[in-house]
């Protein structure tokens, strides 16, 4: 190796070797990149879609944008471009400095490695942004179709809320008029359910207002589908009898009235409801609670509800004696004067039968004794009270009717003086027959009844007198419920 070394033409040749080498990387390095990056491409990608960020969403909205995509030229190695997808290409609208009304703003783009960006169309995008507001409306509910026949709709439910807020800019805002919930409907016989039915806002001439923020969106709805139906006021009645020496003074029931659902026709006829309470398994005094099961009226379908809790207070029998109680004169036609003759007094003493507090409480003004003449002609009447009591008491010996005697009488009627030519008025000679009506009449009548209940004497030009008759009735009571408290 010294040997060659020594040589001078072998250390030439070398030298020679080694400055071709360096020639050659020196031109490598220094020559153009378009000449060593052959294997470089581009490649167009169309409709990127932009991207929306940093909108405050609860001051502002985006109202109007003239683009929602761009077309992007890029280059880059063919393994680069080739392999990339269309979802990794990033285009985005900065809208974190908008301001109200219309605004010009640029493009921000992100492109996968290895690859640059030759040119964007569009690189700028004209917004239009509008203040937000917010206002509530009360949730309309419209049905289309129909329930089953015969069938009605009732109230809707609507949960969590019967109100939404409306979110749009001032502009769009004000042409709301309602938000509007649809039930759609085919023959349902029951209670119509939708868990979450779609609200849309409308504007005054009923097309949708489609970028309304509504909220809550949905709501949960319950629409009653039913037969007609009717309130009806509760009254109790009773079946049974308590034992002789107790009476009720007090029933309560805990509802004042029920819902009874039917045809209408059927519903038309009723203005109450009756449900009965057994008495006969009453055996003691004190507060009795019982329910009571309550049945359809005929040509119905149900009542609401099915039972019903009745408090009943029963108590030890009483009596008490109520004097000079007024009869009252009822019924008498018309042309007839009508009074009571016996008693002469024109009352008459009750003993009555109930629990003691209601007999304690009792006043005159509380009961009512009517003599009723309806239909009855002019003559002398036996007729039988009526008479009328507060709940829950009762007239002792109920089964004896209580009558008093009534006369009728028809009025006076005056036959008037013949006139002398000279047209003075003749005074008419005195009767010497008992004259009845107003004191002082002057006239003679045409007949007239005795004194204490006696026949009429009839005119001879009068037709055969008909014949008095007498009622016979029984004592009438309003109370439902006798002696023994039924």
């Amino acid at each position: 190796m010294d040997k060659w070394m020594s040589n001078n033409n072998f250390n030439k040749i070398l030298a020679l070797a080694f400055g071709i080498i360096l020639f050659t990387m020196v031109r490598v390095d220094t020559a153009p990149v378009g000449q060593t990056t052959v294997d470089t491409k581009s490649k167009i990608i169309e409709n990127v879609k932009i991207e929306e960020v940093g909108l405050d969403k609860d001051k502002y909205v985006l109202e109007y944008k003239d683009v929602d995509s761009v077309s992007m030229e890029v280059k880059g190695k063919n393994s680069d471009i080739s392999f990339q997808f269309s979802d990794d290409y990033k285009v985005t609208l900065d809208l974190s400095k908008v301001e109200p009304g219309d605004n010009t703003l640029p493009l921000s783009y992100s492109l996968p490695r290895g690859v640059t960006l030759v040119r964007m169309t569009p690189k700028e995008v004209n917004v239009h942004v509008e203040l937000r507001n917010t206002k509530s409306f009360p949730i309309t509910l419209v049905t289309k179709g129909e329930p089953a026949a015969g069938y009605q709709l009732g109230t809707p439910v609507m949960q969590p809320t019967d109100t939404v807020e409306v979110t749009l800019p001032d502009n769009e805002l004000s042409k709301v008029v309602k938000v509007q919930g649809t039930i759609e409907l085919n023959g349902e016989n029951e209670t119509f359910k939708e868990k979450k039915l779609k609200l849309h806002a409308y504007d005054s001439e009923g097309k949708e207002v489609k970028d309304a923020v509504i909220e809550p969106a949905t709501v949960s709805v319950e629409l009653p589908i039913t037969l007609p139906f009717k309130s009806l006021p509760l009254d109790i009645g009773f079946t049974g009898q308590l034992p002789d020496s107790l009476v009720l003074s007090n029933v309560t029931p805990e509802l004042e009235s029920v819902v009874v659902y039917g045809q209408a026709n059927a519903l038309a006829a009723l203005s109450t409801y009756e449900a009965s309470v057994d008495l006969s398994a009453i055996d003691s005094a004190g507060t009795k609670q019982l329910k009571v099961d309550l049945k359809p009226p005929a040509g119905t379908e149900k009542v609401m509800p099915e039972t019903v809790n009745v408090s009943l207070t029963i108590s030890e029998i009483a009596e008490r004696k109520v004097e000079a109680v007024p009869i009252k004169l009822q019924g008498v036609g018309d042309g007839l004067e009508g009074s009571i003759v016996n008693p002469s007094s024109k009352d008459i003493d009750l003993t009555l039968t109930g629990a003691p507090t209601l007999l304690n409480q009792l006043d005159k003004k509380d009961l009512s004794v009517v003599a009723d003449v309806t239909g009855l002609t002019a003559g002398t009447h036996e007729v039988s009270l009526r008479v009328s009591l507060p709940k829950f008491i009762a007239l002792a010996n109920s089964g004896v009717p209580l009558t008093v005697t009534v006369q009728l009488l028809s009025p006076a009627t005056p036959v008037p003086t013949p006139h002398p030519d000279t047209g003075s008025v003749t005074t008419p000679e005195p009767s010497s027959e008992p004259v009845i009506g107003d004191e002082g009449a002057t006239e003679k009548p045409t007949h007239s009844g005795e004194a204490g209940g006696g026949t009429a004497t009839p005119d001879p030009t009068d037709s055969n007198p008909e014949n008095n008759g007498t009622a016979n009735t029984s004592a009438n009571s309003e109370n439902p419920v006798g002696t023994g408290g039924t």
